[in-house]
C-alpha cells in the first residue's frame, strides 16, 4: 500500500525524467515502476506528504513550504474524479479515472492552474 497524493496520479503519468534533484527524480522512478510493475498495486488517497513527496525540497519535517497549493491541486484532482481523500483504490483504477476524467477531457489547467511543470506535461499533447 502506498500514501498518494492525487494530484501526483497527474504527475506521475506526466513522468519525463525532469525534478527538484537527482534523488527526487530517482525516488520518482522508483515509485512509478513500483506502481506499474504490480497491476494489484493499491493506494490510499492523502491530501499530505506522501512518498513522492520524500526527497522534494519543499518537504520540511513531513510539511510542504508551498502551503495550499498542492492542497488544491489534490482537492481539485478528487472533485473531478468523484474521490474524496483516505479512499483505498488499486492504482490501475485511480490511473484509470485521472485519464478519464482529467486528462482525456482537457481538464489538466482547472487541476494544475499555477503549477510551476505543467508546462511540460502540456507539451506533452502538442
Amino acid at each position: 500500500m502506498i500514501n498518494l497524493r492525487p494530484h501526483h496520479g497527474l504527475c506521475i503519468q506526466h513522468f519525463i525524467g525532469k525534478g527538484y534533484s537527482k534523488d527526487f527524480v530517482e525516488n520518482m522512478r522508483k515509485t512509478i515502476n513500483l506502481l506499474e510493475s504490480n497491476e494489484n498495486s493499491k493506494i490510499t488517497l492523502t491530501v499530505g506528504v506522501d512518498k513522492i513527496c520524500s526527497f522534494c525540497p519543499n518537504n520540511q519535517e513531513n510539511t510542504c513550504l508551498s502551503g495550499q497549493k498542492p492542497e488544491s491541486y489534490d482537492n481539485q484532482c478528487l472533485k473531478l474524479c468523484n474521490l474524496k481523500t483516505g479512499d483505498i483504490l488499486y492504482w490501475k483504477d485511480f490511473k484509470k479515472k485521472v485519464q478519464d476524467n482529467i486528462l482525456k477531457v482537457n481538464k489538466l489547467n482547472e487541476v494544475c492552474v499555477d503549477c510551476e511543470w505543467l508546462s511540460i506535461c502540456e507539451a506533452i499533447y502538442k
